[in-house]
């Protein structure tokens, strides 16, 4: 399998979902989509998509981690100190769904690349 093509597709699949489902999504399970599925797979995105630099240590799951975590922490703090950024309302949840979402990359990544992030080094 092309890991790129891959990784491309399910960015590409995200995005979409975002500007489809709109702000007020009325299907099922309206208060998860609206609320949490963004903010669960837009780390896994990012997670995924730092693995295709070229620099080594942009792709150290450990980077990948601090970093994609970090910054939905960042625009949680800021929203919660009334700066908002990627969002308005601060929601502590919101955090969780970060985790969630880096979890769920490192998941992906185990299973569709056959590769053990924490082993590797590349």
């Amino acid at each position: 399998m092309n890991k790129k093509l891959i990784i491309t597709g399910i960015a590409l699949a995200t995005g979409a979902l975002h500007f489809i489902k709109g702000e007020n999504y009325q299907g099922p399970f309206p208060a998860f989509v609206n609320g949490y599925l963004i903010d669960i797979l837009l780390p896994m995105t990012l997670y995924l998509l730092l693995s295709l630099f070229e620099i080594k240590f942009i792709r150290s799951s450990l980077f990948r981690i601090c970093t994609v975590f970090g910054f939905g922490c960042i625009v949680e703090a800021s929203q919660y100190f009334g700066y908002p950024i990627f969002g308005s309302t601060f929601d502590p949840l919101d955090i969780l769904a970060y985790a969630g979402g880096v979890f769920l990359g490192i998941l992906l990544e185990l299973i569709l690349f056959a590769q053990k992030p924490f082993l590797r080094n590349s």
